[in-house]
Formats: C-alpha cells, structure tokens, sequence
C-alpha cells in the first residue's frame, strides 16, 4: 500500500484532474457538487472521496456533520446499485468519533442486507490519515429494481484507501 503522502498526492491529483468523476461514474448532481465522488460500486460494497473544502466546514473548522451524513449517505446508497437496487433512505443512525479534517475524507460502504423492500448497509468513513471519523448504519427503502451496475476502481491506488 501507498503511503499515506502518496495516497493524499494521488487522492488530490486525481480528482483535481477529474473533476466531474461523479458525474461521469453516475453520481447523483447534488453529491458533485459538494464534492463528492464515486471510487467504486462492486457486490461488496462502494467507496468513495469527498474533498474538504471551506464550503463544507463548520466554524470550528471541521467538516459540519450534517455534511458528513450526506456523504455516508451518498455512498450507502450506491454500494446497492450493484445489486440492482435503486433506493432512498429510510432511517440512519450515525457515530461521531472525532472531528474530520484534512484534505480529504474516504467514504467506505458495505450492503449488510439486501432485500426485495429493505436493505440495510454499514458505512465508515476515515481522514486522510487513515483515522475513523465516523461508523454508521443505514436502512433503506427501495424504489425500483434496475439491471445491476457494477462501477470497478477507476484508480487502482485508492482501492485500498
């Protein structure tokens, strides 16, 4: 695995240079422009990258946590598309475990049950540093059953984030 000022160099690069890979990888246009971006949607789960930047932080310089619930949100809801699942969500419940900040945060989504109506899917999301920053479980409803879509890695080095 890269180290972790390799991981930051290649995180910020790419995305800089990429900057509409949400939209390309079929993320929906809110979660764009705050800056969330799709790495990945397998069978096993999706991750994905949200740069911090001023527009997301709150007064004391951390990213607000509203902003870090749509983010876990986000990404919950595409590891099921790989599953055929089109859904919204239900309910979350969402653990705090230490201010975000950083250049970025990484976004890590694993479907626990996927189910005709209701799936439900763990999410952790890390600093830059590799650090846990929040834990959180959501439930959602599904809305429509579509031809699952598979979304591998684009970048191979932020596979392992």
């Amino acid at each position: 695995m890269a180290s972790s000022d390799e991981l930051r160099k290649d995180g910020w690069l790419y995305f800089k240079q990429d900057p509409q890979l949400g939209e390309i990888r079929g993320l929906d246009p809110w979660a764009v422009e705050n800056g969330i971006h799709l790495i990945r949607t397998e069978e096993d789960g999706a991750e994905g990258i949200m740069m911090i930047r001023n527009s997301n932080r709150q007064q004391y310089g951390t990213v607000h946590g509203g902003v870090l619930v749509a983010f876990a949100d986000s990404i919950g809801g595409h590891s099921l598309i790989a599953h055929g699942k089109i859904c919204v969500t239900q309910g979350s419940t969402v653990n705090f475990l230490r201010p975000a900040a950083g250049e970025y945060l990484v976004c890590k989504a694993k479907p626990l049950k996927v189910g005709k109506r209701i799936c439900v899917v763990s999410v952790e999301q890390y600093n830059d540093q590799g650090a846990l920053v929040t834990t959180a479980l959501f439930t959602f409803a599904v809305v429509e059953e579509v031809e699952p879509l598979i979304l591998p890695p684009r970048h191979p080095g932020l596979r392992d984030l």
